[in-house]
């Protein structure tokens, strides 16, 4: 593959709909694209998956065969999809010449927190993949908000150690003030622990300012892409930072690769 992003966020971020959305602009501006749907427990994917691990691993079948309830089937089926990533492989090989958007599973801790999960991205994607972390732009309107996405965004990435990138998905649900103000605790994080503060007033002040000043000491606060996954815009930002992992920033012209 030209180079993988890998969709990763708790649940309601839009992780799917963000891979559809990503795929149809990609194919838009003539990219060979595919999209390969890495939860076993998905019931509806907003897309036509190219790649779908539930062709091989049945949620259903887990929890016959394992006596488990839904919660318990998720955590052996993400498991078993860890462990055998080597029948994964075979047929990603005929999208060599395509970049490909994984999402992965609903609930975040299903991969990014298990302990096979950098070892199956290194080994689908090696040096061509990157992290697109998927936030909620209507939960990061919040200071409180805000602050808990990126400290979880920046668990994300000691987990993996790839380039990655923060995505706000669901920007076209608040307003044009309220994107004003995140972009300026993205600057500013002076004005982000004041407003965190004025809105958890009875917190430990010295605990949380020094967490929000390390933001910008350790660059966790970098830079966020918003992104509405229903009015396919700001992908062009997302497709650029993908190009700086996997080819420097020069556009890859798959149009022709099957001709």
């Amino acid at each position: 593959m030209i180079g993988s992003i890998y969709a990763v966020g708790a649940a309601g971020t839009g992780k799917s709909t963000f891979s559809a959305s990503l795929k149809e602009w990609m194919i838009a501006q003539g990219f060979d694209t595919a999209v390969a749907n890495l939860d076993p427990g998905a019931e509806y994917l907003p897309y036509d998956a190219d790649f779908d691990i539930r062709d091989m691993i049945s949620l259903s079948e887990v929890m016959s065969e394992y006596s488990l309830g839904p919660n318990g089937a998720q955590i052996v089926a993400a498991d078993l999809l860890l462990e055998n990533f080597q029948v994964m492989l075979k047929p990603l090989e005929e999208f060599d010449d395509y970049y490909v958007i994984f999402d992965t599973p609903g609930q975040i801790e299903l991969f990014a927190f298990r302990q096979a999960a950098p070892q199956l991205v290194d080994s689908l994607s090696g040096s061509r993949a990157t992290i697109a972390f998927i936030s909620d732009a209507v939960l990061a309107s919040t200071p409180s908000g805000f602050v808990s996405q990126k400290l979880l965004y920046g668990a994300v990435v000691s987990r993996f150690f790839k380039p990655s990138m923060n995505v706000m998905n669901k920007c076209d649900l608040i307003s044009d003030k309220e994107m004003d103000t995140i972009k300026e605790w993205e600057e500013d994080t002076d004005k982000l622990l004041e407003a965190y503060m004025d809105e958890k007033q009875k917190t430990d002040k010295s605990y949380f300012a020094g967490i929000i000043r390390a933001f910008s000491e350790i660059n966790v606060a970098g830079k966020v892409i918003p992104v509405s996954s229903r009015d396919l815009l700001g992908f062009e930002d997302v497709y650029s930072s993908m190009s700086m992992s996997f080819t420097g920033g020069e556009d890859t012209d798959t149009s022709l690769k099957d001709d």
